[in-house]
């Protein structure tokens, strides 16, 4: 095994959405707002994908909501994920596995904002190569989106691992003959699923 890939939100970061909601609101309607209409959106799936912009989403979710919960709206998708909690567990692992000599990656369904909130999440100084939805017009568990992802980053399914905490995502990346395993923020959990794959960690 030579390349072990990461997913970003809930496994680089710690990301919880209704909690993340809550920074916002306090109101129970307008979370169910935010929640419904913005996160669970076709716009938010085109954001992912590259093929809306912010503004663009923010126009289309505005016209079936209240004029009143615009501006909610608007600030949300603006500064979504801008401010993340890091995964210092998580960090460490990186830190190890690449003094060990792996190569490491980020393979993410997000929106362009990544290139500017990426910046406070440690972890993303660690990788060889990043992969984001938006600039390739794929998403995960597609299977596109992994031959996207093998062909730009030059590297073999067979020799990678990936980690991430949906397992769809993990399935579509066994399909391709790439090992892996769900995240369920358990890193005595996945120590010992990367030992059983053949990749050498210290004893912790």
């Amino acid at each position: 095994m030579k390349n072990i890939v990461f997913d970003m939100g809930n496994v680089l970061t710690k990301y919880k959405l209704s909690d993340y909601i809550g920074t916002y609101t306090e109101d129970e309607a307008q979370a169910v707002l935010l929640k419904n209409q913005v996160c669970a959106s076709v716009e938010w799936i085109c954001m992912d994908r590259g093929t809306m912009t912010d503004e663009e989403a923010v126009r289309s979710i505005c016209k079936r909501i209240p004029q009143s919960e615009w501006e909610l709206v608007e600030r949300f998708v603006r500064e979504f994920r801008m401010k993340q909690e890091p995964n210092p567990p998580m960090e460490a692992l990186l830190g190890e596995l690449k003094e060990q000599g792996y190569h490491l990656f980020l393979m993410s369904n997000t929106s362009h904002r990544f290139r500017a909130f990426s910046k406070n999440i440690p972890s993303v100084g660690y990788m060889d190569g990043i992969w984001i939805s938006c600039e390739c017009g794929y998403l995960k568990p597609e299977r596109e989106a992994y031959v996207d992802f093998f062909r730009k980053m030059k590297i073999e399914p067979q020799e990678s691992y990936f980690v991430d905490d949906s397992p769809a995502n993990i399935e579509a990346g066994i399909r391709l003959g790439m090992r892996g395993c769900v995240y369920h923020q358990d890193m005595q959990e996945l120590r010992r699923n990367l030992r059983e794959a053949g990749i050498d960690l210290k004893d912790a």
